[in-house]
């Protein structure tokens, strides 16, 4: 279970990527028991923008990772709705709502990298 990390940090993060042309937090509720945040991310090109979700608890991350523009394009999440995904929960839904499984494990800045990485692959290939 990774450790819980600050909101600050997170932010401090994103903010260190150069596809993430503004950073807006949404919501936030913080307390010692669980934390539970939205941060709106604009990108470059700017008619993307990326949603993360993350609520922290003592005891398990609960994310989702949503890129949008008009509608909802990708995400990244782990709820517990696809058990036969081989990597359940972690799963990924494509452009076509297909479900495929997720490298992503519950590493807030881990998965941040790894999700961006994606996306600017996509973006340059294309496939956006």
């Amino acid at each position: 279970m990774p450790d819980r990390v600050e909101l600050s940090k997170i932010v401090d993060y994103l903010k260190s990527i150069e596809i993430i042309s503004s950073i807006q937090v949404v919501f936030l509720d913080d307390s010692l028991q669980r934390s539970i945040c939205k941060i709106r991310c604009s990108l470059l090109p700017s008619r993307y923008k990326l949603d993360v979700r993350l609520i922290q608890t003592e005891n398990e991350i609960i994310y989702s990772y949503q890129l949008f523009h008009d509608r909802p394009v990708i995400r990244w999440d782990n709820a517990p709705h696809f058990p036969s995904v081989t990597t359940f929960p972690h799963h990924f839904h494509d452009q076509n709502d297909k479900i495929e499984p997720s490298n992503l494990i519950g590493d807030i800045i881990e998965d941040i990298d790894y999700v961006l990485g994606k996306i600017k692959r996509l973006l340059s290939e294309g496939e956006l």
